[in-house]
This record gives structure tokens, sequence and C-alpha cells, in this order.
């Protein structure tokens, strides 16, 4: 089931052709205290809004606007509305939240489209002959396109991301002639089909370290911002939130518990905890129960995760996803816990989601340090950092520190680069050409330069803040929340991700994000009080790596299967034999991480591209709700 909007029109001289919104809100909506999908509009003014998602602050943003207005601010999309008609374009600059928007200006004979700094939502347009679109899905903008061409150059760099990412950072999609409106940015479009961007959020800019931020200091803002934002969420029906019995979903457990007690929101949290069997995992629940203990309005339930495998999907039929994703194979987990809160009669799903985005220190100071030429200082803070994860003190200083200080060095090997920017197994760089990649489609778009430039910007500059901005760029979008979540009626939200929250995050000083032995200092130090001691103080959590091992060995002969017969070979850009003997060995353990992530972004785009041709097939549904928007008069059917 699809849940989004489409907005057609056409573009002439004058515009006379009608501005249509096509609505498809969730079949649960109607339960809700207020609608994932929501429309407004201003016959007066000649004015519409609809939009994706939910916006916080809410009181904040009324506050601001004559009291003859906010009677009629029945929705998101109205409030959104009210505040464009009352400050213009500059007043969508002050909506916070998790949303994708777009309005209707029938004076200026405008469109605006924009999207908060995190991307919760994603939203896409077009312009083909005199038709422009936009749309909160690929699949209807396809229809528009004669031969629905794939882009190359997109997928290349999808193929050379280092880390897992649900968008990548450019305009451009996994089709050519089909762009994205970034996040943080707005896009005006006029009548005659003119198009222009402007950015009205940049996370670089905000990033200025406040120096005179003690840690005590730090974790008291710390803790009133994620308590905000925590309280900002649970307004939306019935909730319900994934504890782990780490310290962070326990703080956004805790914390929501905290405001049901004084009246917030829904009297019932219900928590979703994962138990395992196995030896490595299986003590994971005693810490969950810590969090359960101390009572309040809580009622926990414990789900059987044992099966919950990587790859799981790869056996059935995979969701619907508009470009493919890196991180498609560990997504079992996300189902079962979305399923689970969808039998429960949730609306909303709090996880503890983007809390080391900026609370764990990057290691990289001394990265900072030995371009300085502070030789003997970063050699301290290694000698540091070794004796209290009891590693190898030239382990730490080559990985965060000779290496990032000469990005280039994290390249690879002369022998990389001898090659071409190919890698070698079992031993494939993160900046590296997969083996399996046709050297021809490497060479065509230039993967072996889209390395380098992905070290440059990860390690370039400041290596911290680069770090950082690569961090946040990597949690923009959530794919439980549009493919899982959202077709059950269902929002996923990550307290931790509000902007003001990672704002403030930005400022935090070096020292206040990497105390040796101390994960996390500034939540650590935030949640005391709080958090039960024992998961406050913790210093470690269990690894999911047997997981891993155990899927991919278990699917693999569905996987072999996939490889050899999918469609997407006719791209030439994979060897299917030697991506199933890479396979095969890593089902046995052979294979560095670097390695294994090649494989599991190659499964994803396979994956994807398979399960976009059928699509493409399929006939569109038909939207719930259709306004019409003329010029002259609005329509509604």
């Amino acid at each position: 089931m699809r849940v989004g909007f489409d907005v057609f029109t056409g573009l002439d001289t004058g515009l006379d052709g009608d501005v249509e919104f096509r609505v498809f809100p969730s079949n649960r909506d109607h339960v809700m205290r207020s609608q994932s999908v929501t429309f407004a509009r201003n016959y007066q003014s000649r004015t519409a809004a609809v939009l994706m998602g939910h916006l916080c602050y809410q009181d904040e943003l009324l506050a601001k606007l004559p009291q003859s207005i906010t009677q009629n601010c029945t929705s998101d999309a109205a409030i959104a509305l009210a505040v464009y008609s009352h400050f213009g374009r500059q007043g969508l600059e002050q909506l916070e939240g998790e949303f994708s928007l777009v309005v209707w200006d029938g004076e200026l004979q405008q469109l605006f489209a924009l999207r908060d700094p995190l991307g919760s939502w994603q939203l896409f347009w077009l312009k083909a002959g005199t038709t422009l679109a936009l749309s909160t899905s690929i699949i209807p903008l396809l229809d528009l396109l004669p031969n629905k061409p794939f882009n190359l150059d997109f997928l290349a760099q999808f193929l050379m991301l280092p880390s897992p990412a649900v968008e990548l950072p450019t305009e451009e999609t996994a089709f050519t002639g089909i762009n994205r409106v970034l996040p943080g940015t707005i896009l005006t479009i006029t009548a005659t089909g003119t198009v222009e961007t402007y950015r009205w959020w940049d996370w670089a800019a905000k990033q200025h370290h406040n120096n005179s931020l003690t840690l005590e200091s730090a974790g008291e803002q710390y803790a009133h911002l994620l308590r905000q934002a925590v309280k900002q969420r649970m307004e939306r029906g019935q909730i319900a939130a994934h504890l782990s019995g780490g310290m962070d979903s326990s703080s956004v457990v805790c914390l929501a518990r905290d405001w049901m007690l004084s009246g917030v929101g829904k009297p019932q949290l219900d928590t979703l905890t994962a138990v395992y069997k196995r030896p490595s995992l299986a003590g994971e629940r005693a810490y969950a129960e810590i969090v359960l203990e101390q009572g309040g309005p809580i009622v926990p339930h414990f789900l059987d995760a044992d099966d919950a495998l990587v790859f799981r999907w790869f056996n059935d039929d995979i969701p619907y996803h508009d470009e493919p994703y890196a991180g498609l194979s560990h997504l079992a987990m996300e189902k079962l816990l979305v399923e689970a809160a969808h039998k429960l009669g949730a609306d909303t799903i709090l996880t503890g989601m983007g809390a080391d985005e900026l609370l764990v220190g990057t290691r990289l100071s001394m990265a900072s340090k030995l371009r300085q030429g502070q030789w003997l200082a970063a050699f301290s803070e290694a000698q540091r950092m070794a004796q209290a994860n009891n590693q190898s003190i030239w382990s730490i200083l080559y990985q965060f520190g000779i290496g990032p200080a000469l990005p280039m060095l994290m390249v690879g090997t002369i022998g990389t680069w001898w090659r071409g920017g190919f890698g070698r197994w079992p031993k494939v760089g993160k900046f590296a050409i997969p083996p399996w990649i046709l050297p021809e489609f490497a060479q065509g778009t230039k993967m072996q330069t889209i390395g380098r430039q992905n070290a440059q910007r990860l390690y370039g500059g400041s290596a911290e803040f680069s770090v950082d901005l690569w961090s946040l760029q990597a949690s923009v979008g959530d794919w439980s929340r549009w493919y899982l979540a959202a077709p059950q009626g269902m929002h996923n939200s990550h307290p931790f991700l509000d902007s003001r929250v990672l704002s403030f995050c930005l400022e935090l000083p070096t020292a206040l994000r990497e105390i040796p032995g101390m994960p996390k200092p500034v939540l650590q130090t935030a949640m005391r009080g709080i958090l039960p001691e024992p998961i406050r103080s913790r210093r470690h959590k269990a690894t999911f790596n047997d997981i891993y091992w155990l899927g991919l060995s278990k699917h693999l002969p569905c996987l072999e299967l996939m490889v050899r017969n999918s469609p997407s070979q006719e791209l030439g850009i994979f060897d299917a034999q030697q991506l199933i003997q890479a396979m095969r060995q890593a089902a046995v353990g052979i294979g560095n991480m670097e390695a294994i992530y090649h494989i599991n972004t190659t499964l994803a785009l396979i994956a994807w591209f398979d399960q976009m041709m059928a699509a493409q097939h399929q006939s569109l549904e038909a939207p719930t709700e259709v306004h019409q928007l003329h010029r002259q008069v609005e329509i509604t059917c």
C-alpha cells in the first residue's frame, strides 16, 4: 500500500492548467490523532499545502501567528500553510519536525517544495515537456519518462559508498531525468518552469565548539533538549518504543515513561525487546529487564529474534523501494519490530537511533594534531586510547591518526592504485572498487575518482568535523519508516535526530566526546538519575556479527540464484560468477569487513533492480483524495 502524495501541474505561459494534489493517506489515519499525510488550503489567499510526516514544536509556531489564523490550524499541513501565509517563504524555514512539504501560491503562481534537515520523508520532482510533477515516490514520475533510463553514474556512486546510507547526497536519483529535493533546501518552481534551489539549513555553518562547556553543563543542557525531543514525539496516538537494553533506547524509554507519569500522551507505553538464545546475545535481555524493573506505565513485549537473520527477506518479496539501500540485508530485525508494533495498535514507534552520530568521539583529534605537527601530543593520545581499549598503540595511531591525516593513504595500497582503483579479495579497502565490478563499467563511471573523492570528503579538512558531516548525511532518511511503518499507518520517530539536539552536539568540544573508558560521556552525564546505573555506566554491548555469518550461510543458495537470474546483468555492472565466489568465501568467514560491506551493497543493488523492474509493470494505485486548484476556481473531487 502506498502512503504519500503527488503534485502535478502544467507548464505554459500563465500556467493555465490546474494544480492537482493527489493524497495517499494510510488506511489507519482515521484513528490517529494526526494523519501521516494532510492537505490544507486557503480560498482567500489562493494557497494550498500537502505535508507528509509531522511538525514538532507546534506551540512555538502557533504563538507567532495571529489568533485569527491559528483557529484554522487543525492539521500539520494547515499549520505549515498558516506559517507560509503569514511569513512567506522565510516562514517555511521555521518549520521543525519530520516532514516533506509542497506549498502552492496562486497569487505568485509558484510552487515551493522542501524537506526537513534530516530528510525524514523523500521528495522527488520531474519536468517533462509541459508537465511538472513532484512526488514522495519515483514510480508515478517514471510514467512521464518515455524510456525510464537508469542513471549508471548514480549506481556507481551507490556502489562506492564507504558506509550505509539511505540516500546519496546528490540531487540526482537512480533514474536520469528525475531529481531529488535535498534535505534542508527549498525548491521554488515558477509558472514558466524555472526551478531555483535555496539551501536554508547548513550543518557546516552550525559547527562551532563551545569551549566554555563543562561536562556537567553539557549534560544538563543535553538532557533538557532530549527530554523535549521525546515529548514532541509522544503526542501522536499510541506509543511503542524499541528497548534493546543499550543506553540509547533505554534513555528514550525512561524519558517517555517519565513524561507519561506527568500526564503527557497516552497512559501506556509498549516496549519491544528482541530476545535471543544465542550465547553472544542472550545476556542483552537482562539489561532491558533492569529498565522494566523501575516500573511505570510500561507494558513489555519480548520478541523471539533468533530467526531474524540477515538476508532473510531475500527469500521472499522485498518491499518496493525507490532507490537501492546498502543496509537492506539487515532489515529483518526492523520488520520484526514494526510488525509487532502494528499488532499492538501503535501509531508512533520511538527508537534510540541517532545517538552515535555526534555523541561518540571520532578519535580523529590525533589526525588534526599530526597535521599541525604535534606528533608527541598525537602519540600520547593514541597511548591513552590503546590503554583504555586494550589495543595496540600503532594500530590506533594509523587508523585514527596517520591514515586520516593523509586521506589518500585510506584509498588503498600501491597495488590498488596500479589496478585502477580495484581492490583485491579478501582485503578490499573501504574506498576501493570491488573486484567483481566489470572494468568497462568502472572506467565509464569513473569509480576510482569517486573513491578518492569519498576519502577526501570523509577525512579532508578537519577530519573530526568531516566525519561528523558524513555521519549526519548517513542519518538522512529512514528506509524502515518509508517502506515498513508508513504502509501500516505508523510513524518511526527518532528523538536523538531532532535538529535542536544535533545542533547542540555540534557545539560539543572534542574533549567532552572523547573520554577514554567512558562511552558517550555527555549522554551518560545527562541520564544520571534517569537511567539505571548498570546501563548508564555500561562500557560494552554485544555485537551482531554471528547473526550476519549465520544469515549469509543460510540464505546463500537463494542469493546465488538471485545473482544468476537477475536482469541487472544487462546493465553490464558486475561479473556474476566472481561475485558468487566472493559470497561463498564470505559465508565461511573469509574477507575483511570492508569486503563484506561491498558484497552487501552489490546484493542490495541487484535486489532493488529486480523489484523495480517488476513494479514498473504494475498499475498505479488510485489516490484516496484528489484536489484540483485552478487559477480562478478551486475544485475538490
